[in-house]
C-alpha cells in the first residue's frame, strides 16, 4: 500500500483511476477544482481542493505522497498550455525536494501530430521531456482512442517509438489506462519507461510486470522515450518550456 495523489481525479480516466487505486488499498487522495464533481468518487479517497496554480493546496495534495498519479487534461476553453503541460511543473514544484513515482498519461503521437492536435500533443510532449529532465522516477502512459474497443478487446498492447498517428483510431478502455496505473506502482520495472497503450483481442493482462520488463527503458538524461524520434533541438521551444527546463537543470 502507498500514498498516491491524483491529479485530475475528476476526469474522465481519472474517475476510473481513483476507485482502482483505492481497491488496490492504496491511501489515495484526489486533487480537486469542484468538490461537487467529486461526490462521485469513492469515500475512501480523500479530497485536496484547489488548482494547479494554487501551490499551497498542491503542496497539500503531494504532501508525504509515494506517487502521483496524473491522469489530467485540458477541456472546454482550458488552454494546453496551461493545463497538459502546465500541471506538470506544478507537481514538481510541489513534490518539495521528494522524490514520488510520478505517472504521467499523455497521448499517442505526442511526437508527431500535426493539424488540429498539433498544439494540444506538443504541449503534453513537453510535459514528459520536463517530467524526464526533472530525474524523478516516472513512468508515461501514451493512451489511444478511449473506449472505442470492439468487444472482446479485453487484452492490451504496449509499443514504443510513437509510431501510430493520432488519426488510426486505435482504442483503449480507460478501464485498461486505470490497470496500467495501479500495475505500475508496485512493478519496479515500471520506472523509467515510456509506451503506447491499446486495447487488443484477448482476455485481460494478468502479468503486468513482465510486460514492463520487457520495454525498453528511458536513458537518464535524455529528453525523450527510449525508442522515440531523436529529436534534441530546443531553439524552437516556447520560452516557458524552456524557462522551466533550465530551472531544473539549475537544480
Amino acid at each position: 500500500m502507498a500514498r498516491v495523489a491524483v491529479i485530475g481525479a475528476t476526469g474522465s480516466v481519472g474517475r476510473v483511476v481513483v476507485p482502482a487505486l483505492v481497491a488496490a488499498r492504496h491511501d489515495t487522495v484526489a486533487f480537486v477544482r469542484d468538490p461537487a464533481r467529486a461526490s462521485s468518487l469513492p469515500p475512501q479517497a480523500e479530497r485536496v481542493v484547489g488548482d494547479l496554480d494554487d501551490p499551497v493546496a498542491l503542496a497539500t495534495a503531494l504532501r508525504g505522497a509515494d506517487a502521483v498519479v496524473m491522469v489530467h487534461g485540458a477541456s472546454g476553453s482550458a488552454r494546453p498550455e496551461d493545463v497538459d503541460y502546465g500541471a506538470v511543473p506544478a507537481v514538481l514544484r510541489a513534490t518539495g525536494g521528494t522524490r514520488p513515482h510520478v505517472v504521467l498519461m499523455t497521448s499517442m503521437a505526442v511526437t508527431h501530430a500535426t493539424g488540429s492536435w498539433r498544439e494540444a500533443m506538443h504541449w503534453k510532449r513537453r510535459g514528459e521531456r520536463l517530467l524526464r529532465a526533472s530525474g524523478l522516477p516516472a513512468t508515461v502512459i501514451r493512451p489511444g482512442w478511449f473506449d472505442l474497443e470492439p468487444a472482446g478487446h479485453q487484452a492490451v498492447t504496449l509499443e514504443q517509438g510513437d509510431a501510430t498517428h493520432v488519426d488510426s483510431r486505435r482504442p483503449v478502455a480507460r478501464s485498461q489506462i486505470a490497470d496500467a496505473v495501479v500495475a505500475s506502482l508496485s512493478c519496479p520495472a515500471a520506472l523509467g519507461v515510456t509506451f503506447e497503450l491499446f486495447a487488443s483481442a484477448g482476455a485481460p493482462e494478468r502479468d503486468w510486470c513482465a510486460r514492463f520488463e520487457a520495454l525498453a527503458h528511458d536513458e537518464p538524461g535524455r529528453l525523450d522515450g527510449a525508442c522515440d524520434p531523436r529529436d534534441p533541438r530546443l531553439e524552437d521551444e516556447p520560452e516557458r518550456f524552456l524557462r522551466d527546463l533550465s530551472a531544473l537543470r539549475r537544480g
